[in-house]
């Protein structure tokens, strides 16, 4: 039976591959899933997770194997028409179409390995904190590291009724430091933070940025949905 990557709409996938290949460029295993195509991805360090889905009509499913993720997203690049198909064989991925042809060759099961991480189990955490973020707000903090350029850190914490996000490094002493308020909030926080790096991973598909915090377990989680996408980005909070 012949097997077909029927992809409605080529922007809305670019932007996925774009999402996976910020955290891991090279080994990534995409599941299809007949109505959807399932990526789990981490990077080097493992503090940063990523499980992307996106939606599409493939009426079968199989794994795949992609070797490098930003190469695939280049030569689906080159195609003007926004919805393609390709085939899918048994060791290659292969498209002919409006002048453009290729073959884009996979590698064999198990030669990459998904993240060790327990998604279901992260899926029932009960997260005592929620809040939500925009993009305006986040690009504002990336230009207020420019000031606070000696931390890679950012905390979240409540201050008299506000959420705050500070860009500091509290285990060291004389660190400039960028507060940044996030507005009023019904809940409290203790200072809890992550890895700036991690937070400029993220692929900011919309204005919209749903962050949820486990305070016991010290998870912190980004959920991004666009039209055709759904992101979620579980990152570990930092010790200190």
């Amino acid at each position: 039976m012949a097997k077909t990557l029927k992809l409605r709409n080529k922007g809305e996938y670019l932007k996925f591959l774009d999402a996976l290949s910020k955290i891991n460029d090279a080994g990534v295993i995409l599941d299809v899933k007949e109505d959807k195509l399932i990526s789990l991805v981490s990077s080097l360090d493992s503090t940063l997770i990523l499980h992307g889905v996106y939606k599409s009509d493939f009426e079968f499913e199989d794994t795949l194997n992609i070797p490098d993720v930003k190469k695939l997203r280049y030569v689906l690049d080159t195609i003007e028409e926004e919805s393609i198909h390709i085939d899918v064989n048994p060791n290659n991925l292969q498209y002919s179409g409006n002048g453009v042809k290729f073959k884009y060759h996979l590698y064999e099961e198990g030669f990459i390995t998904k993240p060790n991480i327990n998604l279901d189990k992260i899926n029932k955490f009960e997260f005592n904190v929620n809040f939500n973020l925009n993009k305006a707000t986040i690009q504002r903090l990336y230009k207020g590291s420019t000031f606070a350029s000696e931390t890679n850190k950012i905390y979240f914490y409540t201050e008299n009724n506000l959420l705050m996000a500070e860009l500091t490094d509290r285990a060291r002493h004389n660190t400039d430091n960028f507060t940044l308020s996030l507005g009023k909030v019904d809940f409290s926080l203790d200072p809890i933070s992550i890895n700036l790096d991690n937070m400029r991973l993220i692929s900011l598909l919309n204005d919209d940025i749903r962050v949820k915090i486990n305070t016991e377990y010290g998870v912190v989680v980004f959920d991004i949905e666009d039209s055709d996408i759904k992101l979620r980005y579980i990152i570990s909070a930092l010790t200190q």
